[in-house]
């Protein structure tokens, strides 16, 4: 079973890295994505594993962006 507890705080990681980075704007939070998403590919070689990054990453990334665009909306309003 791949969703152990080491494995959850490892993504949780990867889900603030991208919170932290999506404080400072789209252009940062894009740079840290990719960055994320080339870690995985260089140093994760499980494939379940990889995948499941992979989706916290990109889930992440665009649940943050969407935010950052909302605010932006609400704040020129």
């Amino acid at each position: 079973m791949i969703l152990t507890i080491p494995v959850l705080v490892y993504q949780l990681f990867f889900v603030f890295l991208l919170y932290v980075a999506s404080r400072f704007g789209k252009k940062t939070l894009t740079i840290c994505m990719v960055l994320c998403l080339l870690w995985t590919a260089t140093h994760i070689f499980l494939v379940p594993l990889a995948v499941l990054q992979t989706i916290v990453i990109l889930t992440s990334y665009a649940v943050f962006r969407q935010k950052i665009s909302a605010k932006a909306r609400t704040d020129a309003a």
